[in-house]
């Protein structure tokens, strides 16, 4: 209930030393003072039960004296050491009351986030609490999930006799919720062991902190969220509204992951949740079927089904980060870069409502981006710097993963493969399903080693999981290249073909030149097919994805089969493009595939036009031999009386004409030259005149 704040202390309005003229003018500074940031006067109106010209002309007295500060943001005290002693001034249960008044009328007000921290204040100071007020603002969206897991926490240990044990129970595991979206994960999880060793409510309660296990572990070990699931679901005598909630969680895990029982699973969840619809539940089906429709890389149906569910609507507050992750992913799959990029920016805005949960996954998805679109230095840049902030065990397996799956494809592709074996020493990722799902992404920029027998066991057990869900590849479209690359040189044809195959089957249903590309260059390295390749090379230039068009250039180059000038414009191409996105590994490999395309270009040539050493002129002869012999370009010009150029275009000549490249070969060739060219000792002189072909032996 409201109060209305009109008494005052005995002894006059300045007893306290307060720089006011009236018990009302004091009211109107305690109101301000409370409050943090600058308030407005319909707050102030609230707070003191006062309006019109009465409580203007307070307000205007109290800034003439100083005592308030009026700005375009609203009223504040008119100092720091003012404000502290207002507050000393009030009375604790006083300070608590007004404290619960502000919250009320602060929430009244849309202003759901000052609400709730006046309502911390309250607990500080008296341990009560209005519940109804509480439950309000935690499922607010505009409340920080960390600051609602610490007003259910506040509460739940103050001594209000309105807060039953069901009560109690309840924020235990709304609690525990909004400190998982919040990042705050060792609270969480010594809240639910608690939880579960007190064992204080029955089967039912224990399998609601046995299926909040389950949902953390869903990105780190899927294993052990199946495992809690299974076991929060064969508890006995589930109330329909809990098997509901454990249905659709579940379900939500196992479509990310290709689960094999999907389809009967999600038919239990939507009967449970017809019969039992959970705050949430409908926003968690959502998520299982696109998960379902990723695992088979069916890219429209999921993003149908997501585009259907609104992530800001009050029961999608547990799932909203999932959603938007989800959403962005989509997007990025689909190489629409841009949009991408606008929604995380968007997504950023809103991490606030979305949790500290949230900024390790969005990162990810923005490190991913930065590579995908050519950002390399920046995306290892970031990713570093997030793997930083962030200790591996505050981490999700899936997002750690990811972060330094980065790392690990950019320190490869800038010819760093030291740096990156490192990296890739520091961890090691399961090889089973489905624990294996969440480092599929590190085993593709594994792929990317130049000796990826190195890492042989990671890239089988990768290319096997993508069997039951290629949903891991679907943000590197550039890594299904390398892993078939890398299959291919381990000797292993079949698991080559096998992703060739998956990704035809993601490109018909997607139907985009960026997973056309894709399809056909990995076809085109399976198959060694120039004809591919080529096409591949046309669709990528559709797309933005410029690492995945330059590796297409640089396979086409290298493909037995391509014609020359072709195979030497590729890589000519692949070389500018690898350096224009940092990759100055990859730039380096091709700008010696191209050199070597030149010199054999120019062998052909040579060998076609009837060049060798019957090709030179005289004076290029002259200048080989010398320069063959160990003279220097000067020495040669003084010997034969002509300028440094005019032996430096000859000797350009020669190395053409001959098929080297510099004068190491030269000198190699010559001398095997003049070995050839040089007589055989002569034998005894023969008595008399050798006879002409058909000539009788012995005529006089």
């Amino acid at each position: 209930m409201a109060t209305s704040f009109t008494l005052d202390r005995p002894g006059g309005p300045a007893a306290d030393g307060l720089p006011v003229a009236s018990a009302a003018q004091r009211w109107i500074l305690r109101a301000v003072a409370i409050c943090d940031d600058p308030c407005q006067i319909w707050f102030v109106e609230r707070m003191t039960d006062r309006s019109g010209p009465g409580l203007h002309d307070d307000v205007e007295a109290l800034i003439a004296r100083g005592a308030l500060v009026d700005s375009p943001g609203g009223l504040r005290p008119g100092s720091v050491e003012l404000r502290d002693a207002v507050r000393r001034g009030i009375p604790p249960s006083l300070l608590a009351a007004l404290h619960n008044r502000a919250a009320g009328v602060l929430a009244d007000g849309a202003r759901a986030a000052a609400a709730a921290e006046h309502l911390l204040r309250v607990l500080e100071v008296a341990g009560r609490v209005d519940v109804p007020l509480v439950s309000r603002l935690v499922a607010d969206p505009a409340v920080d999930p960390s600051t609602a897991a610490d007003l259910l926490l506040a509460a739940r240990a103050g001594q209000d006799p309105a807060l039953g044990p069901e009560l109690r129970r309840d924020w235990a595991l709304a609690a525990v919720d909004h400190l998982m979206l919040a990042g705050r994960i060792e609270p969480a999880l010594a809240i639910l062991g608690d939880e579960i060793a007190a064992d204080r409510a029955g089967a039912g309660y224990r399998a609601l902190l046995l299926g909040r296990l389950g949902a953390w572990y869903a990105t780190g070990r899927p294993s052990l969220a199946f495992d809690y699931l299974d076991r929060a679901l064969a508890q006995p005598d589930l109330l329909p509204g809990h098997r509901s909630w454990l249905l659709s969680t579940l379900a939500a895990v196992a479509g990310r992951l290709g689960r094999p029982d999907l389809e009967s699973l999600l038919a239990a969840a939507d009967r449970a949740h017809a019969d039992a619809p959970s705050p949430d539940g409908e926003i968690r089906l959502a998520l299982a079927r696109a998960g379902n429709a990723l695992a088979g890389g069916d890219l429209p149906a999921a993003r149908q089904v997501l585009g259907q569910v609104d992530p800001s609507a009050p029961a999608a507050r547990a799932q909203a980060a999932f959603l938007r992750a989800e959403r962005i992913a989509c997007q990025l799959a689909c190489g629409e870069y841009d949009e991408a990029g606008t929604a995380l920016r968007f997504a950023e805005v809103d991490l606030g409502s979305l949790g500290g949960a949230a900024q390790p996954m969005l990162a990810a998805l923005d490190c991913r981006l930065r590579v995908a679109a050519g950002e390399l230095p920046e995306a290892s840049a970031r990713a570093g710097l997030a793997l930083r902030r962030c200790p591996a065990g505050q981490l999700a397996d899936e997002v750690h993963a990811e972060l330094l799956a980065v790392r690990v494809e950019v320190a490869f592709r800038q010819g760093e493969p030291e740096t990156a074996r490192e990296l890739l020493a520091g961890v090691e990722p399961p090889m089973d399903w489905p624990d294996a799902v969440a480092w599929v992404r590190l085993a593709g920029a594994a792929a990317f080693d130049p000796e990826p027998g190195r890492h042989a066991g990671l890239l089988r057990a990768a290319v096997d999981t993508l069997a039951r869900s290629v949903r891991p590849l679907l943000l590197v479209p550039q890594q299904a290249p390398a892993l078939t690359r890398a299959a291919s040189l381990l000797g292993d044809p079949h698991r080559a073909r096998q992703l060739a195959d998956q990704l035809v089957r993601i490109a018909e249903r997607v139907d985009s030149g960026l997973w056309w590309g894709v399809a056909q260059h990995v076809a085109g390295l399976v198959e060694q097919d120039p004809v591919l390749l080529r096409s591949a090379v046309g669709q990528l230039r559709t797309t933005s994805a410029r690492p995945a068009l330059a590796d297409a250039l640089h396979d086409l180059a290298g493909t037995p089969g391509t014609g020359r000038a072709e195979a030497r414009r590729a890589a000519e191409e692949a070389a500018a493009l690898f350096g224009r996105l940092g990759a100055t590994g990859d730039q380096e490999r091709a700008v010696r595939r191209g050199r070597a395309l030149v010199a054999s270009e120019r062998r052909h040539r040579a060998g076609r036009h009837g060049a060798g050493f019957g090709a030179l002129t005289a004076a290029e002869t002259r200048v080989a031999e010398l320069l063959a012999g160990g003279a220097t370009k000067q020495q040669a010009a003084a010997s034969l009386f002509v300028s440094f150029h005019t032996v430096d275009a000859q000797l350009r000549a020669v190395y053409a004409k001959l098929g080297v490249r510099n004068r190491l070969e030269l000198a190699r060739l010559w001398a095997a030259r003049e070995d050839r060219t040089r007589p055989t000792p002569a034998g005894p002189e023969p008595a008399g005149p050798v006879p002409a072909p058909g000539e009788p032996v012995g005529r006089d």
